[in-house]
């Protein structure tokens, strides 16, 4: 979570987003605990399947933590048709159950997920796959 003299940069960081135009706003939550370096091979391998894939997306996606900084979960920002592309590249990990919940997108996930842009643990990336 940001500090409050950063609060001023993570507003912009929320504007920005939100001034893409997003479809869906995701959460993942893993079935066991995920600590923030096997998140991010997590995250950064959907991406090259995504990629692979060969459709046009763009995905933002920031790691959260638990409120006892123990495990991770994430929440992503999806423009394009690879909702179940990312649900089946997980499941046939088993890294997940029915545990990504896919909601349409609407402004304030912009805010949402910029929240988590300062905090040093945390780890994002922005994927401009759109061709």
């Amino acid at each position: 979570m940001y500090k409050e003299n950063q609060r001023e940069i993570v507003r912009s960081m929320g504007n920005w987003l939100g001034g893409m135009p997003w479809d869906i706003f995701s959460t993942i939550t893993y079935r066991y605990d995920i600590k923030a370096k096997q998140n991010y091979r997590i995250m950064t391998g959907l991406e090259e399947y995504l990629k692979s894939l060969d459709k046009p997306f763009n995905m933002f996606w920031v790691t959260e933590f638990t409120n006892r900084n123990y495990n991770t979960h994430n929440h992503l920002l999806l423009k394009g048709n690879i909702v179940n592309d990312i649900t089946y590249h997980l499941k046939t990990q088993s890294l997940i159950g029915d545990y990504v919940k896919h909601y349409p997108y609407e402004k304030g996930a912009s805010m949402y997920v910029s929240k988590f842009i300062f905090d040093d643990k945390t780890n994002w990336g922005l994927i401009d796959n759109t061709k």
